[in-house]
């Protein structure tokens, strides 16, 4: 029964050390309400972001400075992250084995079978597990303290720094054990074999000294006091018998529970009988008492080691939901109870997200702090004792995703409002009017949200567009992606996300990309694709086949981050009406180098296709937009230039002729869609789609030049039905 005890523990120590996730999990997260999604990568104990770094490399305080977060970004390389998976995988292996080792001497051998020392073998191991276990511990413990009081200002902290000192002892035990105490023992054994004469008694103590080890000397063992030499057996090389015995021992009892019985020892030769002796057993000698003692000193620490495991692992959470007595969590309870009622989806939702999971709530997203006031002060519902926000902005999902906001503040998708008005002639010349813009432009684009009383203005709520412009200043809005209340990942991830907004005559992204073969494959067997994997990372040829929108322009490659910036990863600018690079893009000029971006994408390209096939790709869809700009729009342009120099267009208003209709068309459906089918490899949008009918508009808008140019005069269209002031609703 001990052996079966403590057979259960060395597995459970195998397992949980296997196991092992080092979490942060400080008692203060309860009350700033930040969950796990704040410093790890999908699901609780993932690992960590750069977020997670800077929240522990700047003492775990929040909010985490900006300069910290970017140092963070340039050291977080992919070769620190490498290195530091191999020392932790050497650290674990390192850890199991000297674990092990130790166990099974105190489950198989017995230290107080071992009279002579430790093994040279088992010394060897277990230093060498040693030597690696404080190497590897000392690289770990740095990358996840940045200081001296890193040790103690949190949970963590103190768990590790008591896994430290108790390896510290651990590691003074062993070698002492294996230096002063071995040698001793080793003095001590050779003494009483010297000291044998022919007419040597036979006893316990005697025989203790032929032990057969490394020096090649005699192996005796005793059964049923009779004394036997095994020196010859080639089942008992260098005294040990299968790796279980030693000799120099006692094994009646070892012998009466082995798979064979007594009769094996007919064929080794027998000494003689077992004598008493009035000198001391093998056992009471000092230096061995002191061995043994040590032995299980060393058992004890392994065991608290593997506590200080246990806690980071099933220990107690700072970052679990507070407890149902306080108000806060009676106020949520209130909603979900309320709100299950009135909006059962809503809940249902929220139910199967991550936030249920790690314990974020109704009011950790709704509940306006002390800075909102401004924005909310008049905003209590009538059944709420709280200032809550209905308008839930970016600043509130950056207390727990700094990055992914930062990255998106960056892009394009948060200045779509901006862009829209300045690219756009029919906003600017107010040809569509507000419920027109509000129906349809506004619901991807995003509105500018104003507050009456405390609540959204009818007009500009409800809207989820991308490019929202919310009451506290900022822009965006995550939702329209990862759509409440679920915020699901692996939705984002999938190109219908994407495809709700980029689609149509002007930009049929979603179309193109299921003509494509990406598109294709995608139908065929995306459904048994994983979409959010244990680990946090979505890889290509593990997770996915072939690429989705998110995938080409957002998640990570060898070499290249993740990143919610669009704008990155583009080297031309297909939406505007000349393709220009995105650093000349003048509604919205990007902070890139195109070249960069492309070596980028590229990356990205080359997890599935050879470089040759990715630069042949790039180098034909170059060669279009060549073909685009030279050929169809900059000779347009440069007609529309010569008819209003001339006199022969009027420049009251746009879309009062019929060959500005064809001109914007030109660039901005026929013009785009050649672009963009050649970019995402859809050749019957390139072709078709694209550059054919791109060919017929081009000749209806150089017969109205011709036309307009001999008669001197355009025909000239009547008011459009509910046109509005164009200045009405420019943010």
């Amino acid at each position: 029964m001990k052996r079966f005890f403590l057979t259960v523990i060395l597995l459970l120590a195998m397992v949980s050390s296997a196991q092992q996730v080092l979490e942060a999990r400080e008692e203060y997260a309860r009350n700033t309400g930040k969950g796990c999604v704040l410093c790890h990568t999908g699901e609780l104990g993932g690992p960590l972001t750069d977020a997670g770094i800077a929240y522990m490399r700047g003492g775990y305080r929040y909010p985490i400075p900006p300069s910290v977060l970017e140092k963070v970004a340039a050291f977080s390389t992919g070769s620190i992250q490498s290195l530091r998976f191999l020392f932790g995988m050497l650290h674990l292996l390192a850890a199991v084995i000297l674990a092990g080792a130790i166990f099974y001497i105190h489950i198989f051998v017995g230290p107080r079978q071992l009279t002579t020392g430790i093994p040279k073998g088992e010394r060897i191991l277990g230093l060498s597990c040693l030597a690696t276990l404080l190497v590897t511990g000392i690289f770990l413990t740095w990358y996840r303290i940045d200081g001296w009081s890193g040790f103690f200002h949190h949970f963590f902290g103190r768990i590790l720094f008591a896994k430290i000192l108790l390896f510290t002892l651990l590691l003074a035990s062993a070698l002492a054990a294996v230096t002063i105490v071995h040698a001793r023992m080793q003095t001590s054994a050779a003494k009483q074999h010297h000291r044998k004469t022919d007419s040597e008694t036979l006893t316990l103590e005697s025989v203790s000294t032929r032990t057969g080890g490394t020096d090649g000397g005699p192996a005796w063992i005793v059964f049923e006091n009779a004394v036997f030499d095994v020196t010859e057996s080639p089942k008992w090389k260098h005294g040990r018998h299968f790796g279980k015995h030693t000799a120099g021992a006692d094994l009646t009892q070892a012998i009466a529970s082995a798979p064979h019985g007594p009769e094996v020892l007919e064929r080794v030769k027998r000494i003689g009988a077992l004598q008493q002796s009035s000198d001391p057993k093998p056992s009471t000698r000092p230096v061995h008492r002191i061995f043994v003692w040590m032995a299980y000193t060393n058992m004890v620490l392994i065991l608290g080691i593997l506590g200080c495991v246990a806690l980071w692992r099933w220990g107690f959470s700072a970052t679990s939901a507070a407890p149902a007595s306080s108000p806060q969590a009676a106020a949520a309870q209130s909603c979900v109870d309320c709100h299950r009622k009135r909006n059962p989806g809503l809940v249902a939702d929220w139910e199967h997200s991550i936030h249920a999971k790690l314990g974020v709530g109704c009011l950790k997203c709704h509940q306006a702090g002390p800075d909102r006031s401004a924005y909310v002060a008049k905003a209590h519902l009538p059944h709420s004792p709280t200032p809550i926000e209905a308008v839930v902005s970016p600043r509130t999902c950056a207390q727990c995703h700094p990055k992914q906001v930062q990255d998106f503040s960056r892009s394009k998708h948060a200045h779509t409002v901006d862009i829209m008005w300045k690219i756009d002639a029919w906003l600017k010349q107010g040809l569509n009017n507000d419920i027109e813009r509000e129906s349809g432009c506004y619901v991807c684009h995003g509105t500018v949200v104003t507050l009456v009383d405390g609540k959204p203005m009818e007009g500009t709520w409800p809207n989820v567009g991308i490019g929202r412009i919310n009451p506290d200043g900022s822009k965006g809005s995550c939702s329209s992606c990862h759509t409440r209340h679920r915020f699901s990942v692996a939705e984002a991830r999938k190109p219908d996300a994407c495809g709700q907004c980029h689609l149509g005559p002007d930009h049929p992204q979603i179309e193109i990309f299921t003509e494509s073969k990406h598109g294709g494959i995608f139908r065929t067997e995306g459904d048994r694709w994983k979409w959010t994997p244990d680990d946090g990372q979505w890889l290509a040829g593990r997770d996915y086949r072939s690429p989705t929108c998110a995938a080409c322009h957002m998640s990570s490659a060898p070499g290249v981050a993740s990143s919610h910036d669009v704008t990155e990863r583009l080297s031309w600018e297909t939406q505007a009406p000349l393709t220009v690079r995105p650093s000349d893009f003048q509604p919205f000029p990007a902070q890139t180098d195109w070249q960069t971006e492309r070596r980028k994408m590229e990356t990205v390209c080359m997890q599935c296709h050879s470089e040759q096939w990715t630069k042949a790709h790039f180098a034909r869809f170059d060669r279009v937009v060549s073909l685009y700009n030279e050929t169809y729009y900059l000779p347009a342009q440069t007609v529309m230039r010569f008819l209003y120099e001339n006199k022969l267009l009027t420049e009251a208003a746009m879309f009062d002729e019929p060959i500005e209709w064809e001109y914007y068309e030109l660039w901005h459906h026929e013009g785009r869609r050649a672009r963009m089918g050649a970019a995402m490899m859809a050749p019957d949008y390139a072709w078709w789609h694209g550059f054919y009918e791109l060919k017929h508009r081009y000749a209806a808008f150089t017969k109205e030049a011709r036309t307009i140019a001999e008669t001197g005069h355009s025909p000239i269209y009547d008011v459009f039905p509910g046109k509005a002031d164009p200045q009405a609703a420019r943010p």
